[in-house]
């Protein structure tokens, strides 16, 4: 019985551990407590009980964290160029309705949603509609 209670606990470590799943960790729990009475020479059927009512109870302590960790939803992915939004640059050539211009590498359509902006002036990006910047004339202190 010393080996199986062994390979009940180990297996049950290793599965939890590559599903992260948490719930595994309870019959290890369960198998460790059989362990135990058997090292106090119990019974079969004993060391059985202990193994269920611990692989229970374990399961029953550890569900609240699990459905609290499980529950929680990774931050969503952003792609680079949401980070492009809000960012305020310096006109390098006239915007008007819809140009091309060169930012951080990549050339870029830019649609213009507002007053033409002059070469040197300042424009914030407002959006992205596919692939093209929505941009519209930047004055300081607004």
């Amino acid at each position: 019985m010393l080996y199986i209670w062994i390979v009940v606990s180990l297996a049950a470590i290793l599965i939890d551990a590559l599903t992260s799943s948490f719930i595994f960790f309870s019959f290890a729990v369960g198998g460790i407590g059989a362990l135990i009475l058997l090292m106090f020479n119990a019974s079969i059927q004993l060391q059985v009980i202990v193994f269920m009512l611990l692989s229970i109870i374990s399961i029953l302590w550890a569900a609240p964290y699990v459905r609290k960790v499980l529950k929680k939803t990774p931050p969503a992915f952003k792609p680079m160029e949401q980070n492009y939004i809000g960012r305020v640059i310096k006109a390098e050539e006239d915007i008007t309705e819809k140009t091309q211009i060169k930012y951080e590498g990549i050339y870029w359509y830019v649609v213009n949603h507002g007053e033409p902006i002059k070469r040197g002036d300042k424009f914030k990006i407002k959006g992205i509609e596919g692939n093209k910047l929505v941009v519209e004339k930047y004055e300081e202190g607004l």
